[in-house]
């Protein structure tokens, strides 16, 4: 949904109100179908790190985190080693982490993964690409930012900073992707 839409939404919505008027059937539709997809997590397709392309609606039916981060960001390497562990012990489970690069191109990754493990996809592309994706997802202006995607393609929630074990966060995260995988579509 762009803000144009919700603009008008917002619009219609103070005028009704401000008339004390119920809204009518189809006003009542026209808002559903401008705001149907309101939650869902905005689309995109990333080369990845292993020459093969991750495209985010493919993925409807897992659970998603996606991580943005960069190689130099100190709290984003911290957090690797809990995802590798998260991804090795739930992606039989249908969880997917996709490690999304703000800044690197593909050899400063390569090098990176030379003395970083790093269990899940890393996806990166042009610096006028990538800001076009976090712009979609309301402007990532910290690293790292997660976002946990539900089966459905729905944003459960966002985390913005490093998501470390003994964190009040870290608890906050995991319970979400729990509930998330006991999730049926």
């Amino acid at each position: 949904m762009n803000k144009t839409n919700l603009l008008w939404i917002g619009i219609l919505l103070c005028l009704v109100m401000c008339q004390n008027k119920e809204l009518s059937q189809e006003q009542k539709n026209a808002i559903n179908k401008l705001t149907e997809d309101i939650q869902f997590a905005p689309d995109f397709s990333l080369p990845a790190l292993n020459d093969s392309t991750y495209t985010l609606s493919e993925l409807r039916g897992k659970v998603v985190i996606i991580n943005f981060w960069a190689t130099w960001c100190g709290p984003c390497r911290l957090e690797i080693p809990d995802f590798n562990e998260l991804y090795t012990k739930h992606k039989e489970d249908g969880l997917e982490i996709l490690g999304i690069s703000i800044s690197d191109q593909k050899k400063a990754l390569k090098n990176f993964t030379k003395s970083y493990r790093v269990d899940y996809p890393l996806l990166f592309d042009s610096p006028r690409n990538m800001d076009k994706i976090t712009r979609k997802y309301g402007g990532v202006y910290a690293v790292p930012t997660s976002y946990i995607i539900g089966r459905k393609g729905d944003i459960i929630a966002s985390y913005p900073g490093a998501i470390i074990k003994g964190q009040y966060m870290y608890s906050d995260f995991i319970e979400k992707i729990n509930i998330a995988l006991k999730e049926k579509i």
